[in-house]
């Protein structure tokens, strides 16, 4: 019996097709040439200056010096977990459900890990209030506001105003974790919460190049108040001396070459039409047995499955060919297990009937 092609929709990475190659090889070479030094020495433990810059301009307000890249945004949520957390404990705020990787860091580093509800305008803002009310405030709010992994939804412009509000009342952290913003082809941009919060330093901001060139440059920035630059500076040199400068100057020239642009262009057409088809097919195959928000950006559409055991569902879908994301891994409690996480970003439109056809037959 031959084996069939595998149609995964567990992995939250653009397919190959996807991936900006000649424009790399050609950024790559400039980076050898105009600064072979910079490219293949140690560096600075907060990165490879001229990217730093580049990041300041795009998202901060041109102060580099706030600026810390790191091997993937994981790399820095980990050196964030480490000093916030690590031998004083503390309380973080996560969405549920929320990218899984996050409570694992988090717990890690001795956080008390606790979740608000996502809803369809993006995480309960409500339950932080009230949490903070009774004397519960978290040291930090974990929240990925733009096509949130795995749920797919925007925390809504209202929701922004109110959860950096409460932070400055109650002086906890927000890390704006943002991979994603870039990637919205439907719909209406909200402003982030980093611009919301202005010079109060009160929100963190997070993104990462993985998402919008390609995740073999393991690239990640983020900007940070001055007094927790030093510190994860101070951790980045202490772990590996210096991240991977290679990497990192070869995303500053393609950035600097205005590839950037063009590139994420190219990857929002791609998305939108891999979201609808998989919406199609959902319809088709799935009917009312399912219930998803269609996403507006991002990788993520997220799928409940009402009355289905998922996580069974899930390891069904493997043995078939299609391997999606367990619900119940995106969740601190155990909840989740009658749903499914689908990334339609490393999926060609082309392959969404079959592999949702193949689910269906299983549920």
């Amino acid at each position: 019996m031959p084996t069939r092609t595998v149609i995964s929709f567990a992995r939250g990475v653009p397919s190959p097709d996807l991936l900006p190659v000649a424009e790399l090889k050609a950024a790559a070479q400039r980076a050898l040439d105009d600064d072979p030094a910079g490219a293949l020495a140690y560096g600075d433990g907060a990165g490879y200056a001229p990217l730093r810059q580049w990041v300041a301009d795009r998202y901060g307000n041109g102060d580099a010096s706030r600026v810390l890249c790191t091997n993937g945004s994981l790399q820095g949520l980990a050196f964030l977990a480490e000093a916030m957390f690590a031998g004083s404990g503390g309380r973080a705020v996560v969405e549920a459900p929320t990218y899984d990787r996050a409570i694992l860091i988090l717990r890690r580093f001795g956080a008390t890990v606790e979740a608000v509800d996502l809803q369809r305008d993006g995480l309960d803002v409500d339950a932080i209030e009230a949490m903070c009310r009774a004397g519960r405030t978290p040291g930090l709010v974990y929240t990925i506001p733009t096509f949130q992994n795995p749920g797919g939804t925007t925390l809504s412009a209202a929701k922004r105003e109110r959860l950096v509000a409460l932070a400055r009342e109650h002086r906890f952290t927000i890390l704006e974790d943002d991979p994603y913003g870039e990637l919205r082809f439907a719909g209406t941009a909200v402003p982030r919460l980093f611009d919301l919060d202005g010079a109060a330093g009160t929100v963190i901001f997070s993104t990462s190049f993985t998402k919008t060139v390609a995740p073999g440059v393991r690239t990640g920035a983020m900007i940070l108040p001055p007094a927790l630059h030093a510190r994860l500076r101070a951790l980045a040199t202490d772990t590996y001396i210096g991240p991977s400068m290679l990497a990192e100057s070869t995303v500053h020239a393609y950035c600097a070459a205005g590839c950037f642009e063009p590139g994420v262009e190219r990857m929002r057409l791609a998305l939108l039409e891999r979201r609808d088809a998989l919406v199609a097919a959902l319809d088709r195959h799935l009917g009312q047995r399912v219930t998803y928000v269609p996403p507006e950006g991002g990788y993520f559409l997220w799928v409940q499955f009402p009355g289905v055991d998922a996580d069974a569902l899930a390891d069904r879908a493997a043995a078939a060919g299609v391997p999606v994301v367990k619900g119940s891994t995106c969740f601190i409690d155990g909840r989740g297990g009658d749903a499914l996480r689908l990334a339609y970003s490393a999926c060609p439109a082309t392959d969404m009937d079959e592999g949702v056809a193949r689910l269906a037959a299983l549920v």
